[in-house]
């Protein structure tokens, strides 16, 4: 787990010059065991690593160059079937410099060509060089589980980093806000690729090969896209012993370090099945970890105990508060690069500090609920069931009526329709912070963007239901669940590993018929009797849990709605046109409804502030209140 950032010139463009330096520094945290850099005879190609040493400790510095120059590679993250890789080519006559996964890849692509990305397992940003055709290939891995940003200069330039604001760092490109961005972000709670917050920017999608010519012509080309396996059992004990045979395989590919390996334990089945298969498989004990919030509603410890206690691991148990919102948000959004909607960030880079005090490596347990359909919005709610049996003109005028004194009722029911006819425009529904009832609410008139989800539904040959997961797999994983595991473990030089999404489990999970993968519309039902071999039986019947932020506290009590409020109705916010000060201050009188879309909108604008209006090297010590202290009084309507 690494960073990597570079500077791309076509053959035509005129010389320019990236600060490499600068942009490895402002990803440090990203790798602080080293650096390297290479700039190619003509300069036309300049390009840097920051190193956190996972594999191959002694040998495996990047950029990885080959015969002086002539191809280049620098890899973030990690390809777990290295080994196999490098056995392949071996006894094909390749010679190998390091121990290390990367050389296996770039061997693997000297080899193959772009068809090389087919051969890999794991979570990969990939740049490489070709001196002789001067072309620049990026590629992401498939589910987008690690980052990769790019720009195109004035000049025809491509500069690309594993971090936006390495990016800004550079010295080439200047931060600028584009507003389709902040209507999708408002919209989704987090921009979908491959668009960012900033014009220019863009994010590679998962799975996902681009190429640069000599020319400066881009071409992106999808490599993979999630499709049901087609040698899935037809029963169901079938199914879950080979649902279990590829996770365990995945668990054994991902302990593969030359560093410890823990593991995140928490009450739930995704953690807790990861940690029985990765347990059996060491011959010492795994280290676990799981964390005690002071003060929250919901303890899982007892749960993870009994997990910890049946395989014998070295269990650690933190204790953390979650109340220092308003000190940490700054950092927290400096980290994130965009606007990131989901409050647990927070926990989640809490328990990632104290981590990383441990260990390098955690197993962590994202991904089971898109494969399983483990999030209620996957089913249509009875009250939506029981609104559709009335007759269509009966509901349209009582939603008509509704709708005088109640908006945001009113589109709740009429979003029912959409369960049978437009999955992924549902899914949308039921997570927007601000759809256009809310909008209008805030005072905002930015127009409402597609919802990603619809596309991705639409395009799925398969069961609705299945649909919803690919929906899922495609923008609410990679866009939300990934970049805040990206962001939250690297802040603290921390690799977190994710075996249930190794593609072979995603395209298996997707295969199976819904009425296995969630009889009666029971969440998790199929995953629930796998792990009953696993797994103690109060931790099956447990309900669903995470690391949730005490977002309505905060700014119920927790003093954070007065410094919400002088910074969102603050001249220059206001000044923006995003929303009216009437809109916020609607939201602040019911800061229990609203608390999340506050939230929503403070990250928003504290990004502006630290990312565009702004210029932090490194992420800031102050909190909110010394970013409110500079601020005038809030500004009249």
């Amino acid at each position: 787990m690494c960073g990597l950032a570079g500077l791309f010139l076509p053959r035509h463009a005129a010389l320019a010059e990236a600060d490499i330096a600068a942009m490895l520094r402002v990803m440090r945290h990203r790798g602080p065991d080293g650096t390297g850099i290479h700039l190619s005879d003509d300069r036309r190609f300049q390009a840097g690593f920051t190193r956190l040493a996972i594999i191959d400790l002694a040998t495996g510095d990047q950029p990885l160059v080959r015969n002086g120059g002539e191809t280049v590679l620098l890899g973030n993250g990690e390809v777990y079937n290295y080994r196999e890789l490098r056995a392949e080519l071996a006894a094909k006559g390749h010679t190998f410099l390091t121990q290390g996964d990367m050389e296996a890849a770039l061997e693997s692509f000297m080899a193959k060509g772009r068809d090389f990305v087919h051969d890999l397992n794991g979570m990969y940003a990939l740049a490489i060089l070709e001196r002789d055709d001067h072309r620049l290939t990026l590629v992401l891995d498939r589910l987008g589980i690690k980052p990769l940003y790019w720009a195109r200069l004035g000049n025809g330039g491509i500069l690309f980093a594993s971090e936006i604001k390495a990016l800004f760092a550079s010295g080439l490109l200047r931060p600028l806000v584009d507003e389709v961005s902040v209507a999708a972000y408002l919209a989704h709670g987090y921009v979908p690729a491959p668009a960012t917050l900033y014009k220019g920017v863009s994010k590679l999608p998962p799975g996902s090969i681009m190429s640069v010519d000599a020319s400066g012509e881009v071409q992106i080309e999808r490599y993979w896209r999630a499709a049901a396996a087609t040698d899935l059992p037809g029963d169901e004990a079938g199914i879950r012993a080979h649902l279990v045979s590829i996770l365990d395989d995945a668990v054994g590919l991902q302990l593969r370090s030359d560093v410890p390996v823990g593991a995140m334990l928490s009450g739930g089945l995704d953690s807790g099945l990861l940690v029985a298969l990765a347990a059996r498989r060491l011959d010492r004990p795994l280290k676990t970890y799981t964390v005690r919030f002071l003060g929250a509603r919901v303890d899982e410890t007892p749960l993870a105990a009994q997990v910890a206690e049946r395989y014998g691991t070295d269990h650690t148990v933190f204790e953390l508060e979650t109340g220092s919102a308003a000190q940490l948000l700054p950092r927290l959004v400096w980290h994130a690069d965009e606007p990131l909607a989901d409050a647990s960030l927070l926990p989640n880079h809490l328990i990632n500090e104290v981590i990383g005090k441990e260990t390098r490596v955690v197993l962590n347990g994202t991904g089971g609920d898109e494969l399983f359909g483990g999030y209620g919005r996957y089913f249509q709610l009875p009250v939506e069931a029981r609104w559709l049996r009335l007759p269509r003109p009966l509901r349209k005028a009582a939603e008509a009526m509704i709708g005088l004194g109640n908006p945001f009722l009113a589109w709740q029911l009429a979003r029912a329709e959409k369960f049978g006819r437009d999955r992924g425009g549902y899914l949308h529904d039921h997570c927007a912070l601000f759809p256009p009832p809310m909008a209008k609410l805030l005072g905002c008139t930015l127009p409402w963007p597609i919802p990603a989800q619809a596309a991705f539904a639409d395009e799925y040959a398969g069961p609705l239901d299945s649909a919803a997961l690919y929906a899922e797999l495609n923008t609410y994983l990679p866009e939300d669940l990934l970049t805040l595991l990206d962001r939250t473990t690297m802040a603290h030089s921390v690799e977190g590993r994710v075996p249930l999404l190794d593609h072979r489990m995603v395209e298996a999970a997707l295969a199976v018929p819904p009425h296995i993968r969630n009889p009666g519309g029971r969440q998790k039902a199929l995953e629930r009797a796998i792990a009953a071999e696993y797994l103690p039986d109060s931790l099956l019947s447990a309900p669903k849990q995470g690391f949730a932020s005490p977002v309505p506290a905060w700014f119920e009590s927790g003093g954070l709605a007065p410094l919400a409020r002088r910074l969102l109705t603050s001249r220059r916010a206001l000044e923006r046109g995003w929303w009216s000060r009437e809109g916020v201050e609607r939201l602040l009188a019911q800061p229990g409804r609203h608390a999340f879309r506050l939230y929503s909108l403070l990250v928003l604008e504290l990004t502006v502030r630290i990312h565009v209006e702004g210029a932090f090297a490194e992420a800031p010590a102050f909190g909110l209140a010394e970013m409110a202290e500079g601020e005038d009084a809030p500004c009249a309507a």
